[in-house]
């Protein structure tokens, strides 16, 4: 298989609904994967200016970000109210989920990443506006 043949494999894939494939020959093996990100969750500010107030939660490590559970139901919402110590959401890293736990009390103002997606240390995910 050629670049040429791989690259229309891939522009195939692009349009279906497949998540992952592969294919296997006596010289070449390929293997795509990809992460579709969930379309119930809200990944912008809810109010303009939600974006920079507040306390934002950063990635505390490399890995996959899970901003869904094991229902596929959101762990938060835009508009949420949290405690301090609610679980916004998972990272996945070496195989591990590592919750990610709400630093304070307030509202969920912003999820700056998708479900899926890969995050390094330090990737802003939540804006939380404090409650007074």
């Amino acid at each position: 298989m050629d670049a040429k043949q791989i690259a229309d494999l891939l522009a195939v894939l692009a349009k279906s609904e497949f998540a992952e494939v592969e294919l296997r020959d006596a010289d070449l093996y390929v293997h795509v994967k990809r992460t579709v990100a969930a379309p119930d969750v809200i990944t912008k500010p809810a109010t303009p200016g939600a974006a920079t107030a507040g306390k934002t939660v950063n990635s505390p490590m490399v890995g996959i970000i899970h901003l869904l559970d094991d229902t596929k139901q959101p762990f938060v919402k835009i508009g949420q109210q949290v405690t301090k110590g609610t679980t916004l959401a998972q990272i996945e890293s070496m195989k591990l989920f590592n919750d990610i736990k709400s630093p304070v009390n307030g509202t969920v103002a912003a999820i700056t990443v998708s479900d899926g997606q890969g995050v390094e240390f330090a990737t802003p995910l939540f804006k939380i506006t404090e409650a007074d």
